[in-house]
Formats: structure tokens, sequence, C-alpha cells
């Protein structure tokens, strides 16, 4: 009997898994409502995009990861620069997914070459050793990996559970707008596509030519 009881524990777990994640974005979603309306009462040419806009922009801890090349990057390396990152291993399917999202919404910046030379795309990896064919997908594109503890760190900053599990890792990740000034200031969801989240940073780069004081500059 007792093992019975332990069995039918199992399949729950992965409902509680998809409500933590499920309550980590509703509360940067609420967040990015709350300071977006109080950043349009305030402004006569309100910042509307499909994404969830984060205001105040969030200034993200001090991490040390690596890029593809070993080279150190930190929260410095996000200066002068937009970028777009995400999470995810390059050589299961998921991660591919989230590689693609982004590079699709690098080319769709073509009309704007310089914000789409200013884009950098980030993907925070597990692997040291990510596919060596996706490091030809795109320039833009780098990898960063590190200590288990420095990665569970900035997941946790973004609202995203701190260890990957089994539940998640079938999941798109959302990916994350860090401005120049390495502060977070949108969230765009896996169901946003690509086009979407292209309009999305034309609009929040336009919008940084006058900034507020809240804005990222």
């Amino acid at each position: 009997m007792a093992s019975n009881v332990q069995d039918r524990s199992k399949p729950g777990t992965r409902p509680l898994t998809r409500l933590t994640m499920a309550a980590a974005a509703m509360g940067l979603f609420l967040a990015g409502y709350y300071w977006g309306n109080q950043y349009r009462r305030g402004d006569s040419t309100p910042l509307a995009i499909a994404g969830v806009l984060i205001r105040p922009a969030y200034p993200l801890p001090e991490f040390a990861l690596r890029d593809g090349t070993d080279r150190p990057f930190t929260t410095k390396d996000f200066a002068g620069r937009w970028t777009l990152l995400s999470f995810g291993d390059p050589n299961q399917a998921s991660g591919r997914r989230v590689v693609t999202r982004m590079i699709e919404v690098h080319n769709r910046l073509a009309g704007d070459p310089d914000l789409q030379e200013k884009l950098l795309l980030a993907l925070v990896t597990p692997r040291r050793d990510p596919a060596s064919d996706l490091r030809r997908w795109s320039p833009a594109l780098t990898f960063l990996s590190g200590e288990t503890e420095e990665i569970q760190g900035l997941r946790a900053a973004l609202g995203m559970p701190a260890r990957e599990t089994t539940a998640t890792a079938d999941q798109t990740p959302p990916c994350y707008l860090i401005g120049p000034a390495g502060r977070l200031l949108a969230l765009f969801p896996d169901a946003q596509t690509p086009a979407a989240i292209a309009s999305d940073l034309v609009a929040i780069a336009a919008h940084a030519d006058s900034p507020s004081p809240t804005d990222d500059g």
C-alpha cells in the first residue's frame, strides 16, 4: 500500500513545477504591468509593446560567465549594446528552438541596421562545448557558460527556476532584453513571435533616444 501511494504522488511534481514557473512569470508580468502604467501616466508618448515592459528597468546582479572563446563575460559586457538573452542547451531540441528564434529576431532587424549591429544574442547554457555548427549560424550569437551557482543566480534574478527540471526542459524559455546600461527592460514570452519581438526592440530602442528617468539609455 505504501508503495502505491508513493507512485501516485510522482505525477503531481510536473503540475507543481509548471505552477511555480507560471507564478514566477506572472510576478514579472505584474511588475512590468504596474510600472509600465506608472511610466505611462508621466509620459505623453507611452511606450506600448507586445511583450512585458519592465519599469523601472531592473538592474541585474553581478555574475561571472565565460563566452564561446573562453573569455570572461560579466555585467560590464552588456554596456553600450542591446542584448537578447535566453537559456537552453543548444544540443537539445528546446535549446535549438531558442537559438532559431533569436536569430530570426536578429534577421528581422535588417531594416534597422544600426540596431541590428548593436544587438547581441546570448544563450546561457550549462554546456561548455555547444554544437560547433551552431556557432556559424550568426556572428551575433554567443554562448555563455560557467559555474552552476552563477547560472542559477542569473536564472533566479530573471524569475526563472534556479534549476532546470524535467518538466521545464521541454519548454521554450522566454527571451529577455538587456539594455545598454545592463538592466532588464523587457520579457518576451515563448508564445511571442520573432516578428513581434523585433518590432518591440525597434520601439524600445527608439524610445531610448529620449529616455525618462526610469529608462535605460
